[in-house]
């Protein structure tokens, strides 16, 4: 499923709620407002708010129960947030802004900056993993505030969700007298909470992450392949002769799979030509080239039209001796006949050195092409011809097979990912809050730490409002034009570009 059918089904979505709450409006007038009121549900242009004070008891006893650790857990957070992660922000935003003006200079080591969106650089079918994963980092990032706040003696008056299309937003009321009449630090503390949040969640996650393994291991065997466990609807290896459902996958290109890593790890080396160590008596055994060879777009032909099974390998190896075993410069050949019994590659770093008596011989195709040889535990390898992206695109696999057929409901790789979509978008909130943009928790955190900066150097009034709208002015005008491109690039330029 595309974005665009994605969209499509959204907005219809809406549409449906918008017309029966305009009807409930009008016919039930009443009672469904009792019911809106009630509930705490509001109806809007492409979204949904739910607000709710059932919480408010529960936090304030948290807060007051666990007084002496959150003192020194929003202390830390504090510390943390604005001594680490705002500088790692900001010299990522810097080192981000620097790659792109100038495309000459590159910068090592620096996180890689995009838009995750569902159809276009996240599956479609991932949709429920990536509004659980923003939910979920957005309620622990408000959960942050409203303990940090509840533990200063700051009414919390209501909790709730806003859903913007399929993004889920959690927010917190607080009584904005009680907060404003705190010192700074105070203040600054219940800012940087909900940033603190994001970053223990994404540790956690990350953590669940490489441990999923060994959680795992009591219901499933991991490290033997990886298994294939469906196919999208365009996949080029679903068809007769490709991959079959259940098949497990040790090999590609002689590249070992143990894991998912594994998995992704061979396919982006799959783009290393390569060619294939061939014994002199089967070349003479098997050699069908033609009389002369063609070129057809760069790419040379030596074997018949309509030979589908049969293609055109170049010698790689210098002609050392006149009366070398090839005939010429070329061989047409049967390539699943040559790694019937064991893939011997040759490759440009190695010389194209091959065993004794054994040639090296490199498919003639052109540069968009690749020869990919799969091979499968109990079955033939699968040779396929186009990009490993196609691969890795249309054919899923999953690194656990259950040790009962009783496990195989579900599978620990859903929970994986998850986390991964977690810690992505637990840093992505936790980076924007940070942000000295309009309207962010950045925002907030600026303009108290200028509080804190003129009280120091007796400035006044005037010096704080200045150095904040400068700072926010700044900061808005980065973000905004930065987020701007990357949705840009994730829908229009990312699929040009690959």
């Amino acid at each position: 499923m595309s974005f665009t059918i994605l969209c499509s089904f959204v907005f219809a979505f809406y549409v449906v709620i918008w017309f029966f709450d305009s009807f409930f409006k009008s016919c039930m007038h009443y009672p469904y407002y009792a019911f809106l009121e009630g509930t705490g549900l509001k109806v809007g242009i492409l979204n949904l708010t739910w607000t709710t004070a059932a919480f408010n008891r529960c936090i304030y006893r948290w807060s007051k129960n666990l007084n002496r650790v959150l003192r020194k857990w929003f202390t830390f957070g504090y510390y943390l947030t604005v001594g680490l992660f705002l500088p790692f922000v900001i010299w990522t935003l810097a080192s981000f802004i620097i790659e792109h003006l100038n495309e000459t200079i590159h910068v090592s080591g620096v996180p890689e900056v995009k838009a995750m969106l569902p159809g276009v650089n996240i599956p479609a079918s991932d949709f429920w993993l990536y509004f659980l994963a923003i939910a979920s980092s957005s309620i622990f990032h408000e959960l942050g505030h409203a303990m940090a706040a509840s533990h200063e003696d700051v009414q919390v008056l209501a909790v709730g969700v806003h859903i913007f299309a399929i993004i889920p937003i959690a927010f917190v009321h607080l009584n904005t007298e009680h907060l404003n009449s705190l010192p700074a630090m105070k203040r600054l503390k219940i800012y940087c909470a909900g940033v603190w949040h994001n970053l223990v969640l994404a540790f956690i996650a990350m953590s669940l992450f490489f441990t999923a393994p060994v959680l795992f291991s009591i219901a499933y065997e991991t490290d033997i392949g990886v298994r294939v466990t469906d196919f999208s609807s365009d996949s080029p290896l679903k068809d007769a002769r490709g991959l079959d459902k259940d098949d497990v996958i040790r090999t590609i290109n002689g590249c070992d799979i143990k894991d998912s890593y594994d998995w992704s790890y061979c396919l982006h080396v799959a783009h290393d030509r390569f060619g294939i160590c061939t014994s002199a008596e089967f070349i003479a055994q098997n050699d069908e080239i033609m009389m002369e060879t063609l070129k057809e777009s760069g790419v040379v032909e030596c074997c018949r039209k309509d030979d589908l099974y049969s293609f055109c390998f170049e010698y790689m190896e210098p002609k050392l001796v006149v009366d070398s075993v090839l005939p010429g410069q070329y061989s047409c050949l049967k390539p699943r006949d040559m790694v019937k019994e064991k893939l011997i590659k040759c490759t440009e770093v190695g010389g194209y050195a091959c065993p004794r008596n054994m040639h090296c011989l490199k498919p003639s195709l052109n540069n968009h092409t690749y020869f990919i040889i799969i091979e499968r535990k109990d079955n033939n390898a699968v040779l396929f011809l186009g990009l490993p992206y196609d691969i890795y695109k249309t054919v899923f696999v999953d690194q656990y097979f259950p040790r009962l057929g009783i496990f195989s409901f579900f599978s620990p790789s859903q929970f994986e990912k998850l986390l991964r979509y977690i810690f992505i978008f637990t840093m992505g909130i936790g980076f924007l809050n940070i942000i000295p943009c309009y309207g962010t928790d950045g925002h907030h955190i600026a303009r108290n730490l200028i509080q804190m900066l003129a009280k120091a150097l007796n400035k006044n009034g005037e010096f704080v409002t200045f150095c904040t709208v400068l700072t926010v002015i700044i900061g808005t005008g980065v973000t905004i034009p930065i987020l701007v491109y990357l949705f840009y690039k994730a829908i229009y330029l990312d699929e040009l570009d690959y």
